[in-house]
């Protein structure tokens, strides 16, 4: 993510951190935990993730830096970046989206490794945005797919006409890491997301968090 887009404020009172998102009185920056992962968790998201301060995207680039690349998608130009990833034989890269009707049997992803890299591709943003952005890409039609069956409820409860069952980007990272066995890492993960979000309903009282 390029910082140089600046992320809306949570409050009328304080600016946003553009790293994290939060109101600069509750930027959690300096108190994450820092992992680094096997597995490479690439993140295609629209410009208008870039301005929102409840984007859980940035929270995975902060906690796990390494390992985390997010690219933007744009309607006119394809992200070359993420592509010559694609077409790198280091890895072995899949698709984390629902599958649907439309998309064909044969893209449901198996688990196999063959000593390569795992991979996950997720589209950031709303689920309009994710499902026009799938139409809309080409090089993603032919990747593996893996769909999540989350036994639980999403603990994001920051914007408007989330569907039941479905998870936000840093919630669904956490549970391919749990896929790949990255369990250590992944508690990690969950500990910044749960910091997050209670910072940001601090935030939005214009509150400071207290320990």
């Amino acid at each position: 993510m390029d910082y140089e887009y600046k992320v809306k404020q949570i409050s009328s009172s304080y600016e946003s951190c553009n790293v994290c998102g939060l109101s600069v009185i509750n930027c959690i920056c300096g108190k994450v935990s820092k992992v680094k992962t096997r597995s490479m968790i690439w993140i295609l998201s629209t410009e208008r993730e870039f301005h929102r301060p409840s984007n859980t995207a940035r929270i995975l680039k902060l906690v796990n830096p390494v390992s985390t690349e997010i690219f933007l998608w744009e309607r006119t130009k394809e992200p070359k970046k993420l592509i010559d990833n694609i077409n790198d034989e280091r890895y072995e890269t899949y698709l984390l989206f629902p599958v649907e009707a439309e998309m064909q049997e044969g893209n449901k992803a198996e688990h196999k490794r063959a000593g390569k890299i795992p991979a996950y591709i997720i589209i950031d943003g709303t689920w309009k945005e994710a499902r026009k952005i799938l139409r809309k890409s080409d090089y993603l039609n032919k990747l593996p797919t893996i769909s999540l069956q989350p036994g639980f409820n999403s603990q994001y409860a920051l914007r408007r006409g989330i569907e039941e069952g479905n998870l936000c980007t840093i919630e669904a990272a956490i549970e391919v890491l749990k896929r790949e066995n990255e369990i250590e890492d992944s508690i990690c993960i969950k500990s910044a997301f749960d910091l997050f979000m209670k910072s940001y309903k601090a935030s939005t009282c214009g509150h400071i968090l207290k320990d």
